[in-house]
């Protein structure tokens, strides 16, 4: 019987130190903090935080109106949103603040990083471009990509002894050698496809054609980010900027499931998907986002001592329409701040302006904490137009937890959510 106890007393001393052991394992595999000197952005009016209204103050006046920016900061803040832009959540989750547009001419803080991203830009090369054309800047992203190479040499002066003696020159800037320490943010070609058929430039046929070109573009950037180049600073020596080390690249979202796309081209003719959706308009984006990925993959192989993450926007947005309770998510195909129709969209009237509907006066301009919608969080659009803050927060929370990004377990590395549901 002693022999049997002590067998037994053994065994469970055993299993307490395998225990012990997982315990200890679990506690020295802790994924270290999610944390990056700062955060660069480029693409479009999904990522802008102010440049194309720093450029066009007229043309884009509504961004700073109300009613965008309810639930952040509770005023419009040069966002087509509700509230955070996935890069606002993407730079909260790492552990820094929303970054500031290049073109900001006051009481910018770019500490953390620079938004390069335009309202209208698309990712192709604008090669004519009118001043009223509706929605677009020339600011393309070859252009963005000519800002970022010039503000590296700004951050060269501004830390160089013989340019700026003593540090006179104050700015709140990161140091260039945190060029390729920092998370890059590449978001573009929804300015290319949605707007083409916004304004009926090209036909659903025609815009699915354009889908190599658009990629290309986005691709052109990503390696020109990852390529070293040389600078040579007056009475310098000539020496290799730094470059960007880990890029996180976003597909598109269905184009079929945004609520202007379906009231413009939806109908008793048109092909709709299980979740209501335009079959024909979903098939740009997933020629796009498909083209897309290979690239990236492509890039990897190309440049392996870098990181390249592929944020799959468009897997986040289904997993939501297939599950729309889980994400509390009550009017998927509708817009918040929009009015009439089955997706209270109307391209007469929408949100930010005032006018008639149907011989009706409406107004979309209200003074907040007014909000457009009875149920904001329950939009996967704002305007009809542009993502949430619900999806931008759905999306980039997945990203960080590892889930619809590649490669498997996305950054490695454990986020902040403080700043999730904050107003400031």
């Amino acid at each position: 019987m002693a022999g049997k106890s002590g067998a037994r007393l053994g065994a469970r001393m055993l299993c307490l130190g395998a225990v012990m052991l997982c315990i200890v394992q679990v506690a020295s595999a802790a994924l270290p903090n999610c944390s990056y000197p700062a955060v660069y952005a480029f693409g479009d009016s999904l990522t802008d935080t102010g440049n194309s209204i720093a450029a066009f103050p007229e043309k884009f006046a509504n961004a700073e109106l109300d009613p965008n920016g309810i639930l952040f900061p509770t005023h419009a803040a040069d966002r087509y949103t509700d509230g955070k832009l996935l890069v606002d959540f993407l730079a909260f989750g790492l552990r820094r603040r929303p970054i500031y547009p290049v073109l900001r001419g006051t009481a910018g803080d770019f500490t953390f990083g620079t938004n390069f991203a335009a309202y209208g830009a698309p990712a192709r090369t604008v090669k004519v471009w009118y001043k009223d054309d509706a929605f677009s800047v020339p600011f393309s992203l070859d252009v963005q990509q000519q800002w970022y190479e010039r503000y590296k040499i700004r951050l060269w002066f501004y830390e160089s002894p013989v340019y700026n003696p003593a540090g006179r020159l104050v700015q709140s800037l990161p140091k260039l050698a945190t060029v390729n320490e920092s998370m890059f943010l590449v978001w573009s070609g929804y300015q290319d496809y949605f707007f083409s058929l916004y304004d009926k430039k090209l036909t659903v046929s025609q815009t699915r054609k354009i889908v190599p070109e658009v990629v290309d573009a986005i691709e052109t950037l990503i390696e020109q980010l990852l390529t070293p180049v040389y600078y040579t600073p007056p009475g310098f020596p000539t020496f290799l900027m730094p470059t960007a080390t880990e890029i996180l690249v976003v597909n598109l979202p269905p184009l079929g499931c945004i609520p202007a796309m379906l009231t413009l081209y939806g109908g008793p003719k048109a092909k709709y998907n299980s979740h209501g959706c335009l079959s024909e308009l979903n098939k740009i984006t997933s020629a796009h986002n498909k083209l897309l990925g290979e690239r990236v993959i492509a890039l990897r192989a190309k440049y392996p001592k870098a990181k390249i993450y592929y944020g799959d926007a468009h897997g986040v947005y289904t997993d939501i329409l297939k599950d729309t309770k889980k994400y509390n998510v009550t009017e998927p195909l509708s817009a918040c701040c929009g009015v009439g129709g089955s997706y209270n969209f109307n391209t007469g009237v929408t949100c930010g302006h005032a006018g008639l509907v149907d011989g009706k006066f409406v107004n979309l301009t209200m003074s907040l904490p007014a909000t457009p919608c009875a149920n904001p969080s329950g939009h996967l659009s704002w305007d009809g137009i542009h993502t949430s803050n619900t999806f931008n927060k759905a999306a980039v929370t997945d990203f960080l937890l590892g889930k619809h990004i590649t490669p498997a377990g996305g950054l490695g590395c454990s986020p902040d959510f403080f700043f999730w549901n904050s107003s400031t």
